[in-house]
C-alpha cells in the first residue's frame, strides 16, 4: 500500500499542480484539454471548480484521481508524485487514497448489488476482513442517513439515496481526498441541497479534502473556494472569500471592481463582455492578433511540421472543438 506523510498546520500544499498539460491524440491531431494548470489545496479543503461542458475539468479530477497521466508537468498528492506511481503502486493510490462520487449512477453503484455491499465491494478488493468490512459498511450507511435502506439495490433507490450510497461507497477505504464530478447534477434541487450539506458534515467528520466540479454556482458555494475552469485554464472566482466588499451595480449600471481584477484590465486596448449561461465575462483584448496557434506550439513543439502532413492541433472552446493549423 502507498504510504503518505502527513503534514501539520500550513507547512506544504496537500495538491500541488505546476504547469499541468493535458493533451490526447485523436488520430493525427492533438486535442489540448489543459493548458498550464497551476494550481494548491490545502488539507481539508474543499474547493470548486466552474465551467462549461469541455473546459477541462473531468480532466483535471481524473489526473488528480490517478486515472491518466499528464502531458506535462508536477502533480503531487500528499507528497505523492503521481508522474512516478505505476502499477501496483498507482492502483493502491486510487484503492486507498483517493475515492470518487460521480454524475452518473452506473459509474458509482452495481445496480445487481444491496446499498450494504456496493459499500463493502471496494474493502473487498483492498483485502480488509469480512467482519472490518460489514462493521464500516454499517457506519457509512448510518452516516449518509440510509442504514433502513442497506439490503435495497439501487433500482429500489432514489436519485438522492443512490449519491448518499456513492459517497459511502467513495469513503470506504477511508480516502483522504474526495473527488466529485457533478455529484449534484442529475438530483432535483432539494436533493442536491441535501446531498451537499450531506458532503460538508462529512467532510468535518472524517477531515476529507475536497475537490468538485460543477456547473451550478449555488452547490459551489458550499465550498471554500472556487475556481473557474475556461479553455483549458483556471482562473480565480474573487466574488468569494475576498477582504473587499463584494461588487454591486449601482443605479447607472456601473460596478466597483476589486482592484485584482483591475489590475488585469487596465493595460488592456479594449475589453470584451459577453454574456455565458454561468454569467458575464469581462475579457482584456491586447489587439486584433490571435496568438492561438503559438500558445499551442510552445505547448507542443512536436506538433509544428512544415510544408505536406502539417499536424492540426484542436482544442476545447466554451464546449466546441476548434482547430488551427500548424
Amino acid at each position: 500500500m502507498v504510504k503518505a506523510a502527513s503534514h501539520n498546520g500550513n507547512e506544504q500544499p496537500y495538491i500541488n499542480c505546476k504547469n499541468i498539460v493535458k493533451a490526447y491524440t485523436v488520430s493525427d491531431h492533438e486535442i489540448v484539454a489543459l493548458r498550464g494548470i497551476d494550481f494548491t489545496m490545502a488539507r481539508g479543503e474543499m474547493v470548486a471548480i466552474v465551467g462549461p461542458s469541455g473546459a477541462g475539468k473531468s480532466s483535471l479530477l481524473n489526473l488528480l484521481g490517478g486515472l491518466d497521466t499528464p502531458t506535462a508537468g508536477r502533480l503531487v498528492v500528499d507528497d505523492l508524485n503521481l508522474l512516478d506511481l505505476k502499477g501496483r503502486s498507482l492502483a493502491d493510490y486510487r484503492l486507498w487514497h483517493v475515492g470518487f462520487v460521480w454524475q452518473a449512477v452506473g459509474r458509482n453503484l452495481l445496480s445487481h448489488r444491496s446499498a450494504l455491499h456496493n459499500v463493502t465491494l471496494p474493502m473487498t478488493l483492498a483485502g480488509v476482513g469480512w467482519r472490518q468490512r460489514r462493521r464500516r459498511a454499517k457506519e457509512l450507511l448510518d452516516a449518509v442517513g440510509i442504514t433502513d435502506h442497506a439490503h435495497k439495490r439501487p433500482p429500489q433507490l432514489s436519485g438522492g439515496q443512490q449519491q448518499r450510497v456513492a459517497i459511502a461507497v467513495a469513503l470506504a477505504n477511508h480516502p483522504a481526498l474526495l473527488l466529485a464530478d457533478e455529484p449534484t447534477g442529475a438530483l432535483d434541487h432539494e436533493s442536491a441541497k441535501h446531498v451537499m450539506l450531506l458532503i460538508a458534515e462529512l467532510r468535518e467528520r472524517y477531515g476529507l479534502t475536497i475537490l468538485m466540479v460543477t456547473h451550478d454556482m449555488e452547490m459551489a458555494a458550499y465550498a471554500d473556494r472556487t475556481l473557474t475552469l475556461r479553455d483549458g485554464a483556471l482562473g480565480q472566482d474573487l466574488s468569494q472569500n475576498t477582504q473587499e466588499a463584494p461588487p454591486v451595480l449601482d443605479d447607472e449600471g456601473r460596478i466597483q471592481l476589486p482592484v485584482a481584477v483591475r489590475s488585469r484590465l487596465d493595460e488592456a486596448a479594449r475589453i470584451t463582455v459577453e454574456i455565458r449561461p454561468e454569467g458575464v465575462l469581462l475579457r482584456p483584448e491586447q489587439g486584433d492578433e490571435d496568438n492561438t496557434q503559438t500558445v499551442l506550439q510552445d505547448m507542443l513543439p512536436g506538433a509544428n511540421h512544415n510544408g505536406k502532413g502539417r499536424r492540426r492541433l484542436r482544442f476545447w472552446r466554451d464546449g466546441r472543438k476548434e482547430e488551427v493549423r500548424s
